[in-house]
């Protein structure tokens, strides 16, 4: 290296000073090029690196999507917006609806691979207290869509008010049958905040009205709903009126009920919208139905949680909403858009 400035010294001591200042200009020229290059080149490699995605965990209370329309319609409602959103996702959760120690267990899961937010369908509104506590104190962003818990642990809730949604169900009842008549109501899995609310909706509007008997619980099998509302069929002669809390439920009784041929003398209203339920509106075995928007629950779960971690202000809860379908209004445009949702 010394040899090297040292040649170069020589040169310039043997140059003239005319063809020193031209070297020394070029020499300057050339540096002010490198540095120039250096700089874009940087900066195109910081501009060309990703920003590292945000890593959203979402537990459902079921996977079983084949018989739980609602739940897919919630997963497509979560992919399309982790898509809008650029969001490195995970859906997971129990197959079953009634598996709350399983959900237990995946949320752990979802906690120890430390995700930037979960968001969570609760399968318990009390068993479920602990560990969504255990998700807050690991500083994770916490939240619930569509079945919540029963405390504050939670940063945002999007889903239906299910207790104005009860009351909706006793109001479409009361429509079709006479103040005094027997009613039953068919819930689903006991222990969901879903279930919890729309019994009382249902119960409180049709206080003083009606006479309810009891509520049965299916698991949120429609087989067992079916078995349910057959036997109370041919047992209850006075019975004049069925609600049905979820999907599942709506489409076992609405079975029973359709091949009891009593359609036309016991009403029954449902809930939720898949393709059977909607096939026995028409046919006019379901009267009415309340129909929820589970594809906006799991969209604005993804954009809530979303803003939770770049630590934007979010509402405590978010109402989405739900509308009562028959076959009078089930063909109209707004309706049918609501009904059968098209996934970008």
């Amino acid at each position: 290296m010394k040899k090297f400035f040292g040649s170069i010294r020589f040169v310039l001591h043997t140059m003239s000073n005319e063809s020193r200042l031209v070297l020394m200009l070029a020499f300057a020229s050339i540096m002010v090029a490198f540095v120039i290059t250096t700089i874009y080149q940087g900066n195109t490699f910081f501009a060309s690196t990703p920003e590292s995605k945000s890593k959203i965990v979402v537990i459902l209370k079921s996977v079983d999507y084949k018989n739980l329309a609602f739940w897919e319609s919630i997963k497509d409602g979560v992919e399309v917006a982790s898509k809008d959103f650029g969001v490195d996702l995970t859906i997971t959760g129990p197959q079953s609806e009634t598996q709350i120690d399983e959900q237990i267990r995946i949320i752990q899961e979802a906690i120890r691979s430390k995700p930037d937010a979960i968001i969570l369908a609760a399968a318990d509104y009390t068993r479920l207290v602990p560990i969504a506590r255990e998700i807050k104190e690991n500083h994770i962003p916490l939240v619930l869509i569509d079945s919540f818990i029963n405390g504050d642990d939670a940063d945002s809730k999007i889903g239906t008010n299910n207790y104005e949604a009860g009351q909706k169900a006793g109001s479409a009842l009361m429509n079709y049958i006479q103040p005094g008549g027997e009613v039953i109501i068919m819930s689903y899995v006991q222990g969901s905040s879903t279930a919890i609310d729309r019994e009382s909706g249902v119960r409180n509007y049709l206080k003083g009205k009606c006479e309810i008997s009891q509520t049965l619980y299916s698991s949120g099998e429609s087989e067992i709903a079916y078995k349910q509302a057959k036997k109370l069929i041919s047992e209850n002669p006075q019975l004049k009126g069925i609600i049905t809390l979820n999907d599942p439920t709506t489409i076992g009784a609405a079975q029973a009920l359709d091949e009891s041929g009593k359609k036309t003398d016991i009403v029954l209203i449902g809930f939720d919208k898949s393709v059977k339920v909607l096939g026995y509106v028409e046919a006019g075995v379901v009267r009415d139905t309340i129909v929820q928007k589970p594809f906006n629950m799991g969209y604005l779960g993804i954009k809530t949680a979303l803003d939770l971690v770049q630590g934007k202000k979010v509402d405590k809860f978010i109402d989405t909403g739900s509308i009562v379908i028959n076959r009078q209004n089930m063909l109209l445009p707004e309706n049918q858009k609501l009904l059968f949702p098209i996934n970008r």
